[in-house]
């Protein structure tokens, strides 16, 4: 077993769009490095947009939301209404640090094959123009044993770069050395509570430092870029923190298919019935 695998699981299989889209190597592991390269398995794929625009969706609208939009559909004229009330950003830099975002929560669940505790911040973002401060990803693996409770934490760092650089590395891993904690912890527990007060309670038991003590905080990077990625974070990358996983996207057109997948998001949301 590798340590990247130790610490996320294993890549998904063909069966999941991520595992039909991109193939894995875990790079050996040094002192300074925990690397797993992902690259294209497959760059013309329809199917992958419609799951990519499914997902720009869910984590940007709330389902009061959406189903508020079928029901005023009709009522008072579509076009208005949606734009009062647009959570899919415009702003061309939004759009890809947000997609980034998505792809890295999808990926570390599709590599557990489990849906994780988190809270879609993005559905929250009073201004959707401009990106959020705090946790790109935050992520709760909760444990219910005869033991007792226990859980894992999942903390990640996204960014997306048309071409990557060496200060695109420094930049995900300076914000995932091990003494970073989280900062979004408290939150997720006050939105748990909304809808499930039961499940608050007990990951309001937990410190977050005594997850981190033993071991069960996830440091997860990740940057999405053209097919020179992994090459670069192989010559760049120094980060001494043992929970770390660096993850590398090389693909051969990134903008392009951050593009389609958010056109294919405005097209389904053109006809919210539809969803």
């Amino acid at each position: 077993m590798t340590k990247q695998i130790d610490l996320i699981g294993n890549h998904p299989n063909v069966e999941h769009p991520l595992g039909a889209w991109l193939n894995a190597n875990d790079i050996p592991v040094t002192a300074t490095k925990c690397h797993r390269e992902l690259t294209e398995r497959n760059d013309d794929d329809d199917d992958l947009i419609l799951w990519m625009a499914h997902k720009l969706i869910s984590h940007h609208y709330s389902n009061f939301r959406l189903e508020q939009l079928k029901k005023k559909y009709v009522e008072l004229g579509f076009e208005k209404y949606a734009e009062q009330n647009r959570k899919l950003p415009i702003a061309d830099k939004v759009k890809k640090g947000n997609a980034t975002e998505i792809i890295l929560t999808e990926y570390i669940q599709s590599t557990l094959n489990r849906e994780l505790i988190k809270v879609f911040k993005l559905k929250y973002n009073p201004n959707v123009d401009q990106a959020i401060k705090g946790d790109d990803t935050l992520m709760v693996d909760f444990f219910e044993q005869e033991s007792g409770n226990d859980l894992k934490i999942y903390l990640g760092e996204s960014k997306f770069r048309t071409t990557p650089s060496k200060e695109a590395v420094n930049e995900i891993s300076s914000s995932l050395e091990k003494e970073k904690m989280p900062l979004s912890y408290s939150f997720l527990v006050e939105e748990i509570a909304k809808s499930n007060e039961e499940l608050a309670l007990k990951l309001d038991d937990f410190i977050v430092q005594d997850i981190k003590d033993k071991g069960q905080l996830i440091y997860t990077g990740l940057l999405l870029s053209n097919q020179n990625t992994s090459a670069n974070v192989e010559r760049n990358l120094n980060n001494d923190n043992p929970e770390l996983i660096f993850i590398s996207i090389g693909i051969q057109e990134p903008a392009n298919f951050i593009n389609l997948a958010f056109e294919k998001a405005n097209e389904l949301m053109a006809n919210p019935s539809a969803l």
